[in-house]
């Protein structure tokens, strides 16, 4: 058995994510219990009374309300079907963005499960029914629908003909990716359509709004859902600059109107609330059921907090430890914290710097003297040379998560993608953002205009993923609008979505417009789009205070610094086309030489963030981020960036996991 030094020295600080890593084994029940006991009863309530009900969750900055969502995931998942809203960012498309999410979330299929959960609520309609649904494929999609109509005709359902019909292809595995997409909302293709036997998409926000009261009374009747809002500093905002809690609540009270068996969680930060507060009705205040804020959490619940994370050290066949919070202490908390309480990030932090102070200590001898605890600082000084190694391992494993969540172009609407690249405009120093360039126009959200800093033209972007050509058609005859009251725009098109043929009116437009001219059409990949939505997840945090790196809680100011500082975005083949970063490849595709130096760099930053890990663990890390290389293939980066005198290996002979990789003795 190993020694707990040496178990250190092995391993990553267990403290460096901040944010809880969604595993089971690391939620203390007893943390929040005042708060999640409120909502639960709230919960119950809902069920005994068939009604829709509000709870909005308040904490302070560094409460971890991503702590509590981890918790009510696990909680409901078996007894509700649990849906996460991230922020909207666009009042006019904000039904369809919840019944975008809510599908989402009915779509996926967790780590324990078989089935997605709308494939076993389709299930739970067999004790309705009476026999096998997955039977009515047997005969035909009239009888279906007839027989749900005359189930549930009791409940009003809206265009009952339109919503039974999806319902019926769901239970066909080759038409179920269809029906899905239609219930999200996605504007399908009319091949898609037909294939479906319906004549139109869900296009407004009326239809929206409907099919999701649609899904609560049909869905709600069997599990009840839970609808969970977080991250709301990231949502829209007004044209005076404030935040559109005026539209989200409007929402809240209209879902309580029409929604049955429904839970809604807003999750706000309490200086957002009270910020905002005054800027909702009366009537949307009062339709607030209750209030749950998050306290700061006793010392002894910090042990526990401490304990959870540290058992990812404590738990790996160590020698026998003073206590389960080793190497800290009750007394260094009590020191730390006088107060005798504090909030889970400020917690995290010095347990972090903690363990990174101790691993120090042991890297130079350890056995010479007593290890001093480091003192509690502010995070107001920042070593930005620090800060960007542990950025680039951020962001690889960020990208990472990203990756394995958005697998196809469509995931995300047009104006998600939109206002993603946006955030990444301004990171690149651009000037003058303006918002739209289809002014008043039902696409407004998916354009903006904007000048590079020292140039005068003004150049226009238009993302438009929609399938349908119709909707293409509208969004060409808006360029043409646009560019006829000013010619000198230099216009980009992004699409990768099909353009049409020479027959259709949509194409001739963008013929007259994009080919042969000084207008582009980009053909966006997917590997842009994560890096979009992976920056974006990081504004988000950074919005909210969740934003830690290297132990300093990183506001939106500085995460744009150092995203400008580190040219991580400039392999972004999208900012490449665009000529917003330099492109170092004749082919507009990263070479293996920069591959590879991406590959050595993560692993070099790995190791410098960590002070020294074990060879297993830098290879379980890299691929993690880099799936395509081997074990043999990281082995042999290792030993290359020691052969050039970067890193170096204390033990070579030593078995995978105990050999510990560390940086070059010349290496700053």
């Amino acid at each position: 058995m190993a020694s707990f030094a040496a178990i250190v020295l092995r391993n990553p600080n267990p403290f460096d994510q901040i944010n809880l890593i969604n595993e089971k084994e690391l939620v203390v029940d007893y943390i929040y219990q005042e708060a999640f006991i409120k909502i639960d009863r709230k919960f119950n309530e809902v069920i005994k009374n068939n009604c829709t009900s509000t709870v909005l969750i308040n904490g302070e900055d560094g409460s971890n309300k991503s702590y509590l969502l981890s918790r009510l995931n696990q909680h409901f998942h078996y007894k509700a079907l649990f849906v996460y809203i991230p922020p909207f960012r666009v009042r006019e498309v904000i039904w369809q963005h919840i019944l975008r999410y809510t599908v989402d979330s009915l779509m996926a299929i967790s780590n324990n499960q078989k089935e997605s959960q709308l494939l076993q609520w389709l299930s739970n309609l067999k004790p309705d029914i009476k026999y096998d649904v997955f039977d009515f494929l047997r005969s035909d999609r009239k009888k279906f629908i007839n027989k749900l109509k005359d189930l549930y005709k009791g409940v009003k359902i809206y265009d009952d003909d339109t919503f039974f019909s999806i319902l019926y292809d769901l239970t066909n595995s080759e038409l179920y990716p269809l029906a899905c997409e239609y219930l999200r909302g996605d504007d399908l293709s009319q091949e898609s359509l037909e294939a479906l036997g319906i004549e139109k998409s869900i296009k407004t926000e009326t239809v929206a709004r409907e099919t999701l009261v649609n899904l609560s009374r049909i869905v709600g009747n069997h599990q009840p859902i839970v609808l969970y809002f977080d991250q709301l500093t990231s949502i829209g905002k007004l044209p005076n600059g404030t935040l559109d809690f005026p539209a989200l609540f409007t929402v809240n009270t209209k879902i309580r109107e029409e929604n049955i068996n429904l839970l809604m969680l807003f999750n706000i930060n309490n200086h957002t609330w009270q910020d905002n507060e005054t800027k909702i009705s009366q009537l949307d205040k009062h339709n607030i059921d209750e209030t749950v804020f998050l306290k700061d959490i006793s010392l002894a619940k910090t042990e526990l907090l401490l304990e959870s994370r540290l058992k990812l050290l404590h738990n790996q066949e160590i020698l026998q430890i003073p206590s389960p919070i080793y190497p800290l202490n009750r007394q260094i908390l009590e020191r730390e914290f006088p107060q005798g309480k504090t909030n889970p990030r400020d917690l995290f932090i010095y347990a972090r710097d903690t363990l990174e102070a101790y691993k120090k200590w042991l890297t130079k001898g350890g056995e010479k003297g007593d290890f001093v605890f480091p003192q509690r600082h502010e995070n107001k000084d920042y070593n930005y040379l620090k800060l960007a190694s542990h950025l680039q391992i951020k962001w690889h494993e960020e990208f990472a998560k990203t990756q394995q969540s958005i697998t196809k172009m469509r995931q995300l609407s047009s104006p998600e993608l939109m206002k993603s690249l946006e955030e990444i405009l301004m990171v690149l120093q651009v000037d003058e953002i303006m918002n739209t360039l289809f002014i008043g126009s039902k696409y407004s959200s998916y354009s903006l205009s904007y000048k590079l800093i020292n140039k005068s033209a003004i150049l226009g972007l238009v993302w438009m993923e929609d399938p349908h050509l119709t909707s293409f058609l509208h969004i060409m005859e808006a360029c043409q609008k646009t560019l006829k009251k000013n010619q000198s725009l230099k216009l980009y098109l992004i699409r990768a979505e099909s353009l049409g043929n020479e027959d259709d009116e949509g194409y001739k437009i963008y013929r007259k417009i994009f080919m042969n001219s000084f207008h582009y059409h980009i053909i966006p990949d997917l590997t842009s789009i994560h890096y979009l939505a992976t920056y974006n997840n990081l504004v988000q945090s950074a919005c909210e205070g969740d934003l830690v790196i290297a132990g300093k809680v990183i506001d939106l100011k500085n995460l744009r610094y150092l995203m400008s500082k580190s040219n991580i975005l400039n392999s972004c083949v999208l900012l490449q086309k665009l000529g917003l970063v330099n492109n170092n490849d004749d082919d507009d595709q990263r070479n293996s030489n920069q591959l590879l130096k991406e590959y050595q760099n993560y692993i070099f930053y790995l190791v410098k963030s960590q002070i020294c890990l074990s060879t297993q663990v830098i290879i379980q890390k890299t691929n993690y981020c880099f799936p395509e290389l081997s074990e043999s293939k990281i082995e042999a980066l290792i030993q290359q960036l020691c052969w050039e005198k970067k890193l170096r290996i204390i033990d070579p002979k030593a078995p995978l996991e105990s050999q510990l990789v560390c940086l070059a003795r010349k290496t700053t």
